[in-house]
Formats: C-alpha cells, sequence, structure tokens
C-alpha cells in the first residue's frame, strides 16, 4: 500500500468524481481509477458507489476515510519531525519548487535575497508533486516556500487566508527550433505537418499548453515527434533539430541563437507568472523577513 493511494481516494470522496479528483492531483484519470482499484484489491472491498452520481463512498468507505485521513496527516507529522534533524539551522530556509525554477530562476532569487536581507543558507527541494502535497508541506514545516508557475487557465484549489501568496516574477513562453533547421511556418496555408516537441503527462506545463493551442489555427498540423516532462530535455530535442518547442525564458536567455534556437513566432507565445505561497502558520523571523522583501519587490 502506497500513501499516495490514500491521498487519491480522499481526494475522490471530498470531489465525488474521478475526473476532478485526477486533474486535483495532476493524474490522468485512468492512472487515478487503477490506484483507486489498487487500494480497494489491497483492503479487499469497495469503497465508492460508482452507480452513484455524484460517487459515494460505501459503508467500507465511511469507515475506512477516517482512519485513511489519520494515516496520511500522522505519516507527514512524522516527516516534519524527522526533517528538523535534518535543516541546516535556524539561518536556513527550505524551498520547494517546479524543477524548471530550480535550474536559474530560484539560485538568482536566492542570491538577490542574501544581498538585500543578509547571508543564509537555502535548501531547495524540486521534486514532483500534487499542489496538495506542497500546501501540506507548508502547513506542516517540512519547506517554507512553495515557488510555482501560475497561469488564468489553469486554478488551484488553495486556501488564501492559510496559504498567502504573491507574484514575484513574469516568464514568456516562446516557440523555439533549431536554428539549423528552415524556419517553420505556423501559418503556412498549405496544412503541412508541424513536427512538435510536447510537454508530456498532466504536468502543470501540459496543461497550461493544451488550453494554449487548443484555438490555436495550427492545432491539427502539429505531429508529435518527442515528448518529455523535463525542460531541458525539450531544449536538447528542439536543438537537436526535432521540432518547434515551447520553452520558458529562463533556459532561454537573451539571444536564442546562442544556444543554437531560433524564434519560430512570438504571435502564439504565453505569459506565466511564477507565485510564492507560505504558510500563516509559519512563524520563523526568517521567513518573515523575506516574505517582506518579496513583497515589496
Amino acid at each position: 500500500m502506497e500513501l499516495k493511494w490514500l491521498e487519491d481516494f480522499i481526494c475522490v470522496a471530498e470531489k465525488g468524481h474521478f475526473g476532478q479528483a485526477a486533474e486535483n492531483r495532476f493524474v490522468t484519470q485512468s492512472a487515478l481509477s487503477r490506484r483507486v482499484q489498487s487500494l480497494e484489491l489491497w483492503i479487499g472491498a469497495s469503497l465508492f458507489d460508482r452507480s452513484a452520481h455524484p460517487i459515494k463512498l460505501t459503508m467500507a468507505g465511511e469507515e475506512f476515510i477516517k482512519t485513511a485521513r489519520q494515516i496520511v496527516d500522522q505519516s507527514y507529522e512524522a516527516r516534519a519531525f524527522a526533517n528538523k534533524y535534518s535543516r541546516m539551522g535556524d539561518n536556513s530556509i527550505t524551498i520547494s519548487c517546479l524543477h524548471t525554477l530550480a535550474l536559474k530562476f530560484i539560485p538568482d532569487l536566492i542570491s538577490e535575497l542574501r544581498q538585500e536581507i543578509r547571508p543564509f543558507s537555502a535548501s531547495i527541494i524540486a521534486e514532483t508533486r500534487t499542489v496538495e502535497e506542497y500546501l501540506t508541506a507548508l502547513s506542516i514545516g517540512t519547506c517554507d516556500f512553495f515557488i510555482c508557475y501560475d497561469h488564468p487557465s489553469i486554478s488551484f484549489d488553495v486556501d488564501p487566508a492559510q496559504f498567502p501568496s504573491i507574484e514575484i516574477a513574469e516568464h514568456r513562453i516562446r516557440p523555439y527550433q533549431s536554428n539549423t533547421a528552415e524556419l517553420i511556418d505556423l501559418n503556412d496555408t498549405a496544412k503541412t505537418g508541424i513536427p512538435y516537441i510536447e510537454y508530456s503527462g498532466t504536468s502543470f506545463m501540459s496543461r497550461v499548453f493544451e488550453q494554449l493551442l487548443r484555438k490555436a489555427p495550427f492545432r491539427k498540423r502539429l505531429r508529435t515527434v518527442y515528448r518529455a516532462s523535463l525542460v531541458e530535455s525539450m531544449l536538447s530535442a528542439a536543438q537537436s533539430g526535432f521540432g518547434v518547442a515551447w520553452l520558458p525564458e529562463t533556459v532561454v536567455p537573451g539571444d536564442p541563437s546562442d544556444q543554437g534556437l531560433q524564434l519560430v513566432s512570438d504571435d502564439f507565445s504565453t505569459l506565466l507568472t511564477i507565485r510564492a505561497y507560505r504558510s500563516v502558520s509559519n512563524s520563523s523571523p526568517l521567513v518573515g523577513e523575506i516574505w517582506k522583501a518579496l513583497t515589496k519587490a
């Protein structure tokens, strides 16, 4: 039995719908359904009445969800307790963030904050988690800040009273391709296929571009030739001439030709904001100072 199975089960119970729960958990509906079924097999009982709309818990599910919540809460509490011993000291912070932001944006941000406030230590955790897991880490003190991309097309179910947030930067994402290949014309009326380097799975980026490209006039011309979850892999694929990839400026700063790329078009770019979250229950003086500095920026 895995902890994420319990979190999936709790999320479906709260949403009353597998599709909404899957979106909230950043997994496909089929993957979520398989994990819930694995949990039911492990328990030996059906937890949901799938014939009801919205989905309802069975009697076994009603009884088990109390224990499931306790197991999840106690697991994170135990991890937070153990984490205290791995902290670098009072003059340190822990930041959870998306892998793409950990490459350059976070180091640059930490450098600026160290100059503005005072020298401090920072631990960066760039792992693939759900939004709920990031917020739980904030609430129990496993991390001090959660920094992520934000976009109007994607909504996070976050209580602003418990987890206040501020916009700290903006990144534009543009389509690039190798500068050794013939420039791809997104407005080509000949309807030729466009080799497309795609964000994989149900990641934040994949959901953003699903919305961005939904009404693009060239959508039906896209032919996926490469799919990856890491932006560095997509960057390498674009440099190698696989096709067009939408990349954030954090990995293509300045002149794209310096990285063997060329801009395909600025007409189909999108702006992502970078947002920092913290928990109101975090009483660390250093966290307060950093939050104040970020608010003034």
